[in-house]
């Protein structure tokens, strides 16, 4: 929680300064100077590489690409791979799964100001379909009080989902940009074994109706259209 915390308060002390700068700028607007598109941009998410650097007990790892019509429509698509190692709570039980997922969507930028700042709000659909394991050493019988270790490997699943994100972004070099967003994450479909629900589903998070998440995206411009760097003379 600490982590999201953090992008959350990243995320308004950004939107605060960009909405102080825009009062003072006086330069064109988006649909004076952006061009009809504005090319092609790939990303990466910090916060799930983060994650699985410090040892976290899940990680979603994604990395993005995504396409700028007029500087204000921009869909995308979101590509991961979901972890979780999970071992503890009640009779010892252990979790696991590792599987890819996916998004795909439109960011809207609500910044009127041709001034490579973005303020957006956006919607995804997410998918994935993966096997998880549970484990309990020391699980007994309810019946019988014997003790019976619980293996459960390959277990399948499969999990679709809403997602509203918020967020912003600031150029900080040439085609280097960086940007936070926090997402609401709204379960659509679960199908899982009858042995049990995951604790963990790639992609969304920690298993429920809803969840809240959040993304560090380092943003490159690869394919950034040469009429978007022109300056209205």
């Amino acid at each position: 929680m600490k982590i999201f915390r953090f992008i959350f308060a990243a995320a308004i002390s950004t939107l605060l300064s960009l909405t102080c700068g825009a009062r003072e700028y006086n330069g064109p607007l988006i649909s004076d100077e952006a061009p009809l598109f504005g090319g092609v941009a790939v990303s990466a998410d910090l916060v799930g590489f983060s994650m699985k650097a410090i040892g976290g007990k899940f990680a979603n790892m994604e990395v993005s690409g995504r396409l700028n019509f007029m500087e204000k429509y921009f869909p995308l698509v979101e590509l991961g791979i979901g972890e979780c190692d999970k071992e503890g709570g009640d009779n010892s039980n252990k979790f696991h799964t590792r599987a890819p997922y996916f998004r795909i969507g439109a960011d809207y930028n609500f910044n009127r100001k041709f001034n490579g700042n973005r303020f957006f709000g956006g919607l995804r659909y997410g998918f994935t379909s993966y096997e998880y394991d549970f484990d309990n050493p020391t699980f007994q019988d309810a019946v019988w009080k014997t003790q019976d270790p619980l293996h459960l490997h390959g277990l399948n699943g499969r999990n679709q989902w809403l997602e509203l994100a918020i967020g912003v972004e600031t150029k900080l070099w040439s085609i280097v940009r960086l940007g936070w967003s926090l997402r609401y994450r709204m379960k659509l479909r679960q199908k899982v074994s009858e042995m049990g629900e995951p604790w963990y589903v790639p992609g969304f998070g920690k298993n429920g109706t809803t969840t809240f998440g959040g993304t560090v995206n380092l943003t490159f411009d690869v394919g950034k259209s040469a009429k978007s760097n022109k300056k209205k003379k």
